[in-house]
């Protein structure tokens, strides 16, 4: 019963929080788009990375999109296409979140 409530509000959050839109295949879905920034040291020396990654709604994730490019648009900006390098479901219930690592192609 709890997972059926969440997955609801994640649902509503979700399509208040999109900052994105994603055009996978002929389908342009809200997502909420991050470049989270890494920061660590290495041998002395200090390095950061970020980790693209987006997450999208259940029911808007196809079956089977590995590898997949995808058009990501922020705002007005032009779209920059990714490629999905990871999907993972968020947590361990289903909260009807799918979150995506992405890459350049």
């Amino acid at each position: 019963m709890f997972d059926v409530l969440e997955a609801r509000m994640n649902c509503t959050a979700h399509k208040k929080l999109a900052n994105a839109m994603a055009t996978i295949g002929t389908s342009t879905v809200p997502v909420i788009f991050d470049a989270e920034y890494s920061a660590a040291t290495v041998g002395g020396a200090h390095m950061g990375a970020s980790t693209p990654q987006m997450q999208i709604m259940n029911s808007d994730v196809p079956a089977d999109f590995s590898g997949s490019i995808i058009q990501i648009t922020v705002g007005a900006s032009a779209p920059a296409a990714w490629s999905v390098a990871e999907r993972r479901p968020d947590g361990e219930q289903p909260a009807g979140i799918t979150l995506v690592f992405l890459e350049r192609p």
